[in-house]
């Protein structure tokens, strides 16, 4: 399950060409994840694995579940640039990890395919140059410490929002 975690996030990441390493970066990179609109929430549904794969991994309820998490955790975090990070912090890594994997684990249980013909769609996904999947970033949070770190600053400073997820799902008006 982690090497499964490991390759989609890999293959999304260079999809989009950028991991960014710290809250600044990240702040160039990526908007506002579904703060007020839907103008972030993922791509048109093209039917492709790939798509199901970002609607699963983005949905409501896992959306709700990190908005929990980050709640919970992301008050702690702190821009330490160079000085050592808390444990507390590589533990709050662990059980982002952990949820992730389990994530992942039940989608290709669910769609019933390989990880393997997961990570070809998201090839081909990236092939086709499509820019709006999303899922990517929490992936990658999953697959690296300093990238997770990044993430929960970001969430932190409010540079990321997702304490109104529902709104994500809102029709547009």
């Amino acid at each position: 399950a982690q090497a499964v975690l490991v390759r989609l996030a890999q293959v999304v990441a260079a999809r989009a060409n950028v991991i960014a390493r710290s809250p600044r970066e990240a702040a160039l990179v990526s908007p506002r994840f579904c703060a007020t609109s839907m103008s972030h929430c993922g791509p048109e549904n093209d039917g492709s694995l790939a798509y199901r794969l970002e609607d699963y991994l983005l949905s409501g309820s896992f959306i709700e579940q990190l908005n929990r998490f980050v709640s919970s955790h992301a008050p702690s975090f702190k821009d330490v640039e160079g000085w050592e990070h808390q444990h507390e912090w590589y533990d709050s890594y662990l059980e982002y990890e952990s949820m992730l994997n389990h994530r992942v684990e039940a989608f290709l249980k669910v769609e019933g395919v390989t990880a393997s013909e997961a990570v070809k769609a998201c090839e081909l996904a990236r092939a086709g140059g499509n820019q709006d999947y999303r899922f990517f970033e929490y992936l990658a949070a999953a697959i690296d410490y300093q990238r997770f770190h990044a993430v929960m600053l970001e969430f932190k400073s409010g540079q990321r929002d997702i304490s109104h997820w529902w709104q994500c799902f809102a029709p547009m008006h």
